[in-house]
C-alpha cells in the first residue's frame, strides 16, 4: 500500500518542526528573586522585604515610657540592647490593637532600626523580581504611603511595605 499524500505531508511538516527546534538557541536566564516575609495584621495579609528583617521576636515584654507617640508602644531588652517597639496598625489605617499576643519583627533598613508589631508570619518565600508589580494607582488609604509594591501570594494581592518609607514617616 503506498503513502498517502495527506502522511507525506504530515511528516513533512514534523520534519520541518523538528529542524526549527534544533535550530533554535536555547537561553536559560534566571530571574533575579526577591526574598519577601508575609505576615498578617489586624486580619490582613502584608509583606516585608526578607533583607529588612533581622529576627521575630515571640512573647516579649513591652516596656511602656511615658510621652511616646501612640504608635510607640514602648521599648523591648532584645539580648541586652534597648530596641523601639512600633505599631504600624496606624499607619495602615487599621483600628489600634488592644492587647498585644503576637510577634515582634525586629526591621534593619540603612538608618532605620526597630521592632514592629505583627500578628503572625505567613511564610517566607522567594519570588521573581518581576513578579512584583507597583501599587495600585486606586489604592487608597493610610498604607497607600508606605506600599512599595504588590505580589500575588495564593492568589490574592499582598501590599509589600516599605519599612524605609515607615521610618522617615516616624519623628520624635
Amino acid at each position: 500500500m503506498a503513502p498517502s499524500k495527506e502522511t507525506l505531508n504530515s511528516e513533512l511538516i514534523l520534519n520541518e518542526l523538528k529542524l526549527r527546534q534544533r535550530s533554535k538557541e536555547i537561553v536559560d536566564v534566571e530571574e533575579e528573586r526577591v526574598k519577601v516575609v508575609v505576615f498578617t495584621c489586624c486580619g490582613n495579609r502584608y509583606a516585608f522585604y526578607g533583607e529588612d528583617v533581622r529576627e521575630f521576636i515571640p512573647n516579649c515584654e513591652i516596656s511602656w515610657v511615658p510621652g511616646l507617640p501612640d504608635y510607640l508602644p514602648g521599648l523591648i531588652n532584645v539580648r541586652g540592647d534597648i530596641e523601639s517597639v512600633i505599631d504600624i496598625t496606624p499607619f495602615l489605617g487599621e483600628g489600634k490593637k488592644e492587647a498585644f499576643r503576637g510577634l515582634v519583627a525586629m526591621a534593619v533598613r540603612e538608618d532605620f532600626r526597630s521592632g514592629v508589631m505583627i500578628d503572625s508570619i505567613e511564610d517566607v518565600v522567594d519570588v521573581p523580581a518581576g513578579s512584583i508589580k507597583p501599587p495600585l494607582s486606586t489604592l487608597s488609604g493610610a498604607a497607600r504611603e508606605l506600599v512599595a509594591g504588590e505580589l500575588e501570594y495564593e492568589g490574592a494581592l499582598v501590599p509589600l511595605l516599605d519599612l524605609g518609607k515607615l521610618g522617615a514617616k516616624i519623628t520624635l
